[in-house]
Formats: C-alpha cells, sequence, structure tokens
C-alpha cells in the first residue's frame, strides 16, 4: 500500500499470485491494487480445453488442420503451452498454406527428441516390441534424456490403470475411451494396450517405472544401468515378459 501511495509515473510494480480465490479478491489489498493497477487473469488451460485452445491458435496463424492433428499436436504438448505455441508458430514457414494433417505433423516432428519419445510412446502402446525397442536404443544413442522418456511412460501407463479398473469392472471399453477423452488420433494404440494389459500387469508396470526414477536419481543401482530398466518397461508395455525378451526380440 505504501508503494502505491507513494509510486509515480515512472514507477512499476509487478505482482504474481497464484490461484486468486473470492476470499483475495474481497481482500482491501487485492481491491486497492486492482483499483489503480491493471490486473490480467491467466487460467490454467485443461486438458479438455487444450484443443479447442491450439485451433485457435491454428487459425490466428492462418492454418487449416485436421480433427487428428489437432490432437495430437494437443497430446504432444499437454502442461506445455510455449512448447505448444513455438511449434505452431513456426509451421506456416513449412506448410506453404497446405493443411496441417497428422502425416504431415509426424514428418516435420520426427527429428525432435521430444516427439520421438511420444512416438516410442505410441509404439508400446500398440505392441510393436521390435519397433519400440529398436526406438529406445536409437533415443539412448543420439543422447536423449532418460528422464524424458520414463516421464512420458509413467504418465502414460498412470492413464492406463484407471482405464483399466473400469473395463475389469465390465464398463464398455469404447465408453471408457470417451470418458476419459482419450485423443481420436491415439484411440487404437490405447485400445490395443488396454486389451492385453490388466490392472494387475499396469500396477507392476509403474513400480518398474517407479525403480527406473529411483535409479535416475541415484537412490537405486541397477546392474544394465537406466537404459536397461527402461527396456524393461517398455516391454512390459508391449506385453511381454521380460524375462523372455530376448527371445521375444528375435522372432
Amino acid at each position: 500500500m505504501e508503494f502505491l501511495a507513494d509510486a509515480d509515473s515512472t514507477d512499476h510494480l509487478v505482482v504474481i499470485l497464484g490461484k486468486v480465490d473470492k476470499a483475495i479478491q474481497s481482500s482491501k489489498w487485492f481491491k486497492t491494487i486492482e483499483s489503480q493497477c491493471t490486473a490480467v487473469e491467466a487460467r490454467a488451460v485443461t486438458p479438455q480445453q487444450l484443443p479447442a485452445w491450439i485451433r485457435d491458435r491454428l487459425r490466428a496463424e492462418g492454418i487449416k488442420a485436421t480433427p487428428g492433428a489437432i490432437d495430437r499436436l494437443a497430446y504432444y504438448s499437454e502442461g506445455n503451452l510455449l512448447f505448444a505455441a513455438q511449434e505452431i508458430s513456426k509451421l506456416p514457414l513449412v506448410l506453404d498454406g497446405t493443411e496441417l494433417d497428422e502425416a504431415a505433423l509426424d514428418s516435420m516432428t520426427s527429428d525432435q527428441a521430444r516427439f520421438s519419445v511420444f512416438a516410442l510412446v505410441d509404439a508400446a502402446l500398440a505392441g510393436k516390441t521390435a519397433e519400440s525397442v529398436r526406438m529406445l536404443h536409437g533415443l539412448q544413442r543420439e543422447g536423449s534424456e532418460a528422464i524424458l522418456v520414463n516421464w512420458a511412460l509413467a504418465r502414460e501407463v498412470r492413464s492406463l490403470y484407471p482405464m483399466s479398473l473400469e473395463i475389469a469392472s465390465g464398463v464398455d471399453r469404447k465408453s471408457v475411451l470417451q470418458r476419459h477423452r482419450v485423443w481420436r488420433s491415439r484411440a487404437s494404440c490405447i485400445s490395443a494396450a488396454l486389451s492385453r494389459l490388466n490392472p494387475k500387469s499396469l500396477q507392476v508396470l509403474l513400480q518398474q517405472l517407479a525403480h527406473s526414477d529411483q535409479v535416475l536419481k541415484g537412490q537405486r543401482q541397477a546392474a544394465g544401468g537406466i537404459w536397461a530398466e527402461l527396456e524393461r518397461a517398455v516391454l512390459m508395455l508391449c506385453g511381454i515378459n521380460v524375462l523372455q525378451r530376448k527371445e521375444a526380440i528375435n522372432d
């Protein structure tokens, strides 16, 4: 309050707050600041709102996109709006007026580590064992961060687990996918994973990923290192018994 009382036109004060509830908005200090300054509310974009946010961004850039491309970009950028905005700003330079579809998006992002990790996750969800392991080894050779791979796998398994519980209780799989707002472009690989993985196997996989996280943090040791632990997780997501992984890959 003292700053506002003594401030002149050359003084600038920026106040950044977390969530501002009704109690804060009703407080004397907030009302005083709001009456003399400019208040900007920036609400978080929820996963459900993200496709519409991306669609508006694309439209502002003059880009036409298929629903599948929008869904895929939303999946790639969930939790990171700055990343999404940066990627969208690049698109006019490479599309040259053509429509953005899933194939075009994948071809433009295949050389970026973040996208390669998501492609690995989708391949594992689809049960493509040999391809998944090959992609994992490629990420390792390219110097990708193991922590990003572990995070992407863990995020996916955590989302699969409640869906698997519902299916195990007798709920129709299609209804489960709709209720959990699975992107249309990923419905096939998610459905494939849910058809072969049950709640128990997903719990074991979550334990494996927790172990991998501890290895990453130096809290536990692993004979083959972190990438061997990630390979075990990828194989488990593919539905392979890790004790037989060599034979399964060779086949």
